[in-house]
């Protein structure tokens, strides 16, 4: 496999990491960080989230040199608008120094035509940065076994001995570009944890708008319960149901890999979306839901409604929380918080 010594930037869990990992380049998830955002003020509308500003801003100001690639997939609205608004600051000369972008056209609707689409543009992809098969092979088989660790990690959730803030923090690593580190630093991080007592405290679901922090796993977890999973790529479901298969053509393998086992906002038809949650809902390891869909978000809360519907079906308590999770809490929040905790009763 070719050395890592180019970083790739991503937006999200939809980018192959195996490809660009093949390609010869560390993929690095680009996050949030603090400070202006001169050029987002200046060109985006204030509809976009803030990791998106930030992104935007950075890479039109050139303060991450050390990318080489940025890879935009179009498995969301907003990374979709990202990429337009990159290269059209890119034609009007208004930023200099951008990276040079790639957007993986992935459609996240489930049809066969959407199918034949999204493998032609991955082996394109494949092309296009130079990965070869052999290094596909190992960068699956990396993959794979960093997969296997965060699924570890999600096991040890389930039997109530890592509560969601610690759980969010080690899965980080699986984003941070070194897979083969760190499927080899987990079980380490892990063997304290094995000893720790199961708890016996509400064990809680967080659904609703993406997780690009720990502020709503904290305050559950605060007000005495424990976050037992959410519904977001940065944490239950980062490694996704199954590994990338080893035994086809690993160009088709990572694509259904990406295709059919990774969340996206765009995850076409809503039984398909919702399938992971229905799975929790029937798990009998939920004792409640907290619905997380601030008021700036303006995608999750159409699923509201319909996923609502499927926890009163299962009979259990649920709390919607619509204020920013990164905005310390207010006294009402955490009166109301306390009391649902409290209707989520361990069986």
């Amino acid at each position: 496999m070719a050395q890592m010594h180019k970083i790739a930037g991503v937006t999200s869990n939809t980018v192959p990491w195996e490809i660009l990992r093949a390609a010869g380049f560390r993929p690095r998830l680009l996050e949030e960080e603090p400070g202006p955002t001169p050029y987002a003020d200046r060109l985006m509308e204030d509809v976009f989230d803030s990791r998106i500003r930030v992104v935007f801003d950075r890479l039109c100001a050139g303060t991450w040199l050390d990318l080489s690639l940025v890879v935009i997939p179009r498995t969301s609205e907003q990374e979709h608008k990202l990429y337009l608004y990159l290269r059209e600051a890119e034609r009007l000369r208004y930023a200099a120094g951008i990276p040079r972008l790639y957007l993986y056209n992935l459609l996240h609707t489930r049809t066969p035509e959407s199918y034949s689409y999204g493998l032609a543009r991955t082996q394109e992809m494949v092309r296009d940065l130079g990965a070869t098969e052999q290094g596909l092979q190992e960068a699956i088989e990396e993959s794979n076994a960093a997969r296997d660790a965060v699924r570890r990690i999600q096991k040890l959730r389930h039997e109530g001995r890592c509560p969601g803030t610690v759980a969010l923090q080690l899965v980080s690593g699986f984003y941070a570009g070194d897979r083969r580190r760190f499927a080899r630093e987990i079980p380490e991080k892990l063997r304290q944890l094995e000893t720790n007592e199961v708890t016996n405290r509400p064990r809680i679901l967080i659904k609703g708008a993406p997780l690009s922090h720990a502020a709503s796993h904290e305050l559950v977890e605060k007000v005495g319960g424990y976050v037992v999973a959410e519904d977001d790529w940065r944490g239950s479901r980062a490694a996704g149901v199954g590994n990338v298969q080893t035994d086809i053509d690993p160009v088709m393998a990572i694509f259904e890999k990406y295709f059919f086992d990774e969340q996206s906002p765009r995850v076409h038809p809503p039984e398909e979306a919702d399938a992971w949650f229905h799975r929790e809902m029937d798990s009998g390891r939920i004792d409640g839901v907290v619905f997380y869909e601030p008021l700036a978000d303006d995608v999750a809360g159409w699923s509201y409604p319909r996923q609502l519907a499927t926890v009163r079906k299962h009979g259990i308590p649920s709390l919607l929380i619509r204020e920013d999770g990164r905005q310390d809490a207010n006294r009402e929040l955490i009166e109301q918080l306390g009391t649902f905790l409290q209707n989520c009763v361990r069986a």
